[in-house]
C-alpha cells in the first residue's frame, strides 16, 4: 500500500501577519490529526476522534462530518495541506477562510476554499462552523 506523506500545513504570509501563533498552531494540529487518523495506533486501526475533537459536536452538520470522516479514514490514508487565506476576529472568535488540499490515497487531491469559524472553549480553539460540510464526502 502506497503511503501518503503528510503535507506540511502551510500558512500564507499575509495571513501570518494577522493570525496569532495559537491560531496557526491550531490549524496545523487539525491537519496533523487528520493525517494520522488512518493509522492512529500504528497498527493500521483508524481513529478519527483526535481530528473530530477539534470540532464542536453541537456545530451544524457535525454528525454528517463525523460520518464522512470516519468512512474516509477507514478506507484510505489521507493528508492535508491547509493555507490560511483570511483570518478575522478576536481572541475568542475568529472567522477563517482556508485553502484546503485533501490528499487521499490513490485519488486525485481535492482542493476547496473552506469557510469556518473557530471559538475559544476554555483555553482551546474549537471549530464551530465548517463549510462546505460535504468536503470530506467519500
Amino acid at each position: 500500500m502506497r503511503a501518503i506523506a503528510l503535507s506540511t500545513v502551510l500558512c500564507a504570509l499575509a495571513a501570518l501577519a494577522q493570525s496569532s501563533p495559537d491560531v496557526v498552531s491550531f490549524i496545523r494540529s487539525v491537519g496533523s490529526a487528520l493525517a494520522q487518523a488512518h493509522d492512529a495506533d500504528g497498527l493500521g486501526r483508524p481513529d478519527a476522534s483526535p481530528f473530530l475533537d477539534k470540532f464542536d459536536p453541537n456545530m451544524p452538520g457535525y454528525s454528517t462530518l463525523r460520518d464522512e470522516i470516519e468512512t474516509l479514514v477507514t478506507r484510505a490514508a489521507v493528508g492535508a495541506s491547509i493555507e490560511i487565506l483570511m483570518d478575522q476576529g478576536d481572541d475568542h472568535r475568529r472567522s477563517l477562510q482556508l485553502d484546503w488540499i485533501l490528499e487521499i490515497q490513490d485519488e486525485r487531491p481535492r482542493r476547496q476554499v473552506i469557510k469556518c469559524t473557530i471559538e475559544r472553549r476554555n483555553k482551546d480553539w474549537k471549530i464551530t462552523s465548517f463549510e462546505p460540510i460535504d468536503f470530506f464526502k467519500d
